[in-house]
């Protein structure tokens, strides 16, 4: 039976409906990265309302990220013909459902099966916003559009994660998911009535779709995303509790203390996408070599609270400084193939969130303290320096071998 292929009518947009197509899909996926960050700011609150610790409650991020991993990539494939139009809908639809879900669930059990729903269509809807988004722009702009669009992750570290521990704090943490929920439904309606008028989705083929991921590059690059995120998240999973229980801070300074993060994250997220526009490795560089630095120096003087509230700004932008050249790295080692390339590439940041959920986890687990987390994620990102800098050199060989 052979299958064929549907295409959706469009004509092309002007700059200003270019602009307008990047903002709609910023609030999108400020929408969903609120409810995948929104866990680790009402984390003690999910954990006493349904009684389990602290570091199992934490497991709902692994969940979430392991979802997002195993059933993105799937998911792309089997939708790959899929009109754009129909796969916003019913990807949000999905998304939608499932936070709602999470809001109503009474159990630790249902809040698990809730979180598998609303991470199945995250990267797919991620990737698709990706790859639209820079086929708007010059190749020169694939940084910037890409790190525009990876703004709504920052802005729901600045504004979706407080906002929502502080409604959580003050009517409880389900009403915090039926805010977003009413949020996202709202700017799906907005998001398909811009892109309707964008160039329309290519439906690629499965094969060369896949084999992409036979080039030693994509790998190098989805290492480096593991790594880097596995040790930001080793400490911003456990956020709320080590500000609160280690640092010493209260419960209202955590909110204030996730804003001073989110800032960061903005800040250092437009630059990452700037200075990836003009060298990705350089930035790749200098950007995990700052994260290592950031979080070694927290594990050293996490326990003052003059010295971590500032602190966290750095870390947020050292962490999402990461992002726009990480995906633009993947993006260019698989040109050909850039719908299931960008959703492995956000498949690859949940795997790292939940090794670094897991990890954090089980470090806990075993009887260290909250104050030993910044120090793994420290080890972690010298890792990531130390992969960064061998792939380096094996392509300068390699390309030196070639041009003699």
């Amino acid at each position: 039976m052979t299958a064929t292929t549907r295409t959706e009518t469009a004509t092309p947009v002007s700059g200003a409906g270019a602009n307008a197509a990047v903002f709609w899909m910023l609030l999108a996926v400020f929408g969903v990265g609120t409810v995948e960050y929104l866990v680790a700011g009402v984390l003690p609150d999910i954990a006493g309302d349904v009684k389990v610790s602290d570091a199992t409650a934490g497991l709902l991020v692994t969940v979430y990220a392991v979802t997002v991993m195993i059933g993105g990539p799937l998911l792309t494939i089997v939708t790959t013909r899929v009109p754009r139009t129909a796969l916003i809908i019913g990807s949000m639809a999905v998304f939608v459902i499932g936070t709602l879900g999470t809001a109503l669930a009474h159990s630790f059990a249902l809040l698990v099966v809730f979180r598998i729903v609303t991470a199945l269509p995250h990267a797919t809807f991620f990737a698709l916003c990706l790859v639209l988004a820079t086929s708007l722009v010059p190749p020169e702009f694939q940084g910037r559009v890409i790190a525009r669009v990876s703004l709504g992750l920052n802005l729901a570290t600045v504004l979706g994660v407080p906002l929502g521990t502080l409604i959580g704090g003050e009517f409880g943490w389900r009403t915090s998911f039926v805010v977003v929920a009413v949020f996202q439904t709202l700017v799906t309606v907005g998001l398909v009535a811009v892109t309707r008028r964008a160039p329309a989705r290519p439906a690629g083929s499965i094969s060369a779709e896949l084999t992409v991921f036979t080039r030693p590059s994509v790998w190098a690059a989805l290492t480096l995303t593991a790594l880097s995120q596995a040790a930001l998240f080793v400490v911003f999973t456990y956020i709320a509790p080590y500000l609160r229980d280690y640092t010493g801070f209260s419960s209202g300074h955590v909110t204030l203390l996730l804003f001073v993060f989110g800032i960061g994250s903005v800040a250092g997220n437009q630059l990452g996408g700037h200075f990836a526009d003009r060298s990705i490795d350089r930035t790749l560089f200098v950007a995990l070599g700052a994260l290592t630095v950031a979080l070694g120096l927290l594990a050293l003087f996490g326990s003052s609270t003059w010295f971590t509230a500032p602190w966290l700004f750095v870390l947020g932008a050292a962490g999402f400084s990461i992002i726009p050249p990480l995906a633009s790295k993947l993006i260019t080692a698989a040109s050909e193939a850039p719908n299931l390339a960008a959703t492995v590439n956000i498949a690859g940041f949940q795997l790292a969130n939940a090794a670094g959920a897991w990890i954090g986890s089980t470090t806990l687990s075993l009887g260290a303290s909250l104050a030993s987390l910044p120090a793994v994620g420290a080890a972690l990102a010298l890792a990531a320096v130390l992969a960064l800098a061998v792939g380096t050199r094996r392509t300068l060989t390699r390309t030196a071998g070639e041009g003699r």
